[in-house]
């Protein structure tokens, strides 16, 4: 399924290989107008706004507080001599943390009110701002400022409900534009933590293979699923070398833009997102609701990928020796609402986090008990492992490649470490926080993710501190 590098991103050959693919499965059309990649990308916003808005027309620019460099000037000052008498929005605080949550999206769709052209200038969490607030029908521009996440590609924006992050759909934007030398000024971590969101390709793209092989996701796709996985060692080669050179970051953000365009056309992130997110989503939402900072989401799911894959080898282990020939344990509803009331209780006390979780994992609930959730899995599992292992990757070789981009490969090395018991509350609660089928509810439905279940998947990971 992968291909050798060095990486390319040509919009307009996707966009017929998935027009091609279209008649094998539901995939919604491919919205992202154009990529203006490469040397001197940047150079080419003030001819993109006004193919798409005109000449003349005064842009409304969306940007955090942080600071930004290009080649050791002023990336705000760059951008204000392409566009002429922009008009800067702030989105977020003057200093901190910049968050996706119901204030501060609402201040930028209210800023953004009236606006005939947006450009967003920022990392992911800004994009996903921006492809919220802008108006519909309002042309948007994104320009990508780091390596950091997959989502600048896609048509959706990871928002926060009462502390729980959700997908959410929002839009496309019209043009991305992608400059090395924007991204080679970022932060070095922020532009490693891409690196960490994309390994999840190994682990991710199994848990996608997996709920269509149930029957509970209808979207799986095989050619997006090869879109998203066809640079997978290419991934692990960028790792091992020259991570932040200007010539691999542009490499990096091909692969990331693939990932976007793969959950944008699936209608779903769930080609990218699988129990490694889940794991991430976790502990971010435990880190807010403490008033904590945070490590950048990708670093996390780097090391979260690597539980996700000897969770696989867990299952995969437990079916050879006979879990899939028994009756599936079903998970009862009364049980799963106190399991997660419990779960969330110590990071809000008023039950709205709890209750978020519960009414999108009842909707999983309610589907496998619609039938035998495992019916499908018996009749072909011979063939179903095979697909398996064909895209999943072993954990020590993707621990391997985190340590050499410089990224941790344990829970307590992150930035912003996190202690055994709140790493294994959040693996052990992944299943619990949306409706998305992963190798978690497989893992439950087969009985074998019990309390020791866990403690042995976090060991076989290595990604606890253990004993000081």
């Amino acid at each position: 399924m992968s291909t050798a590098g060095p990486v390319q991103l040509d919009l307009a050959a996707t966009a017929s290989e998935l027009a091609a693919a279209a008649g094998h499965g539901p995939l919604q059309p491919l919205g992202l107008g154009q990529v203006i990649d490469g040397d001197g990308a940047l150079g080419g916003l003030t001819a993109a706004v006004a193919a798409l808005a005109g000449d003349g027309v005064r842009v409304t620019v969306l940007a955090a507080a942080t600071p930004m460099t290009v080649g050791g000037r002023d990336l705000r000052e760059v951008v204000s001599g392409l566009l002429g008498d922009a008009r800067w929005v702030t989105a977020g605080p003057a200093a901190g943390d910049l968050h996706a949550d119901e204030a501060t999206v609402a201040a930028a769709r209210a800023a953004c009110d009236g606006a005939r052209c947006v450009v967003s200038v920022g990392s992911g969490t800004l994009t996903d701002i921006g492809k919220a607030a802008a108006p519909a029908g309002v042309p948007l521009v994104a320009v990508q400022t780091a390596t950091s996440v997959n989502g600048y590609s896609d048509p959706f924006s990871v928002l926060l409900r009462t502390g729980v992050k959700r997908t959410t759909p929002s839009r496309w934007p019209d043009v991305l534009v992608i400059d090395p030398a924007v991204l080679a000024g970022a932060p070095p971590d922020l532009n490693r933590a891409g690196l960490g969101d994309l390994v999840s390709m190994f682990t991710c793209t199994a848990d996608w293979y997996l709920a269509g092989a149930v029957g509970l996701d209808p979207t799986y796709s095989p050619a997006v699923a090869g879109l998203n996985r066809r640079y997978g060692e290419r991934l692990l080669e960028l790792a091992a070398g020259d991570l932040l050179s200007p010539a691999s970051l542009a490499e990096l953000a091909r692969i990331l833009t693939l990932s976007g365009i793969a959950m944008g056309v699936a209608g779903s992130t769930a080609p990218s997102s699988g129990m490694e997110h889940m794991i991430s989503h976790l502990l971010e939402m435990a880190a807010g609701a403490r008033g904590q900072a945070g490590s950048y989401h990708g670093t996390q799911v780097g090391v979260a990928t690597l539980v996700a894959a000897a969770t696989w080898a867990h299952v995969r282990r437990a079916v050879d020796g006979g879990a899939l020939g028994r009756p599936a344990v079903l998970p009862d509803p009364d049980q799963a609402r106190d399991r997660i009331t419990a779960a969330f209780k110590d990071l809000d006390g008023t039950g709205a986090m709890a209750a978020e979780c519960f009414a999108d994992y009842a909707k999983k609930l309610r589907a496998l008990a619609a039938g035998d959730p495992l019916a499908r899995l018996r009749d072909g599992w011979e063939r179903h492992d095979a697909a398996l292992g064909a895209v999943l990757g072993e954990p020590a070789v993707l621990a391997a490649a985190l340590r050499a981009a410089g990224l941790p490969d344990r829970f307590a090395a992150l930035p912003e470490p996190v202690d055994d018991a709140l790493a294994r509350w959040a693996v052990a609660s992944s299943p619990l926080q949306r409706a998305r089928f992963s190798v978690t509810d497989l893992a439950m439905l087969l009985g074998c993710w019990e309390d020791g279940d866990v403690d042995e998947v976090l060991a076989a990971a290595g990604v606890l501190a253990g004993p000081s």
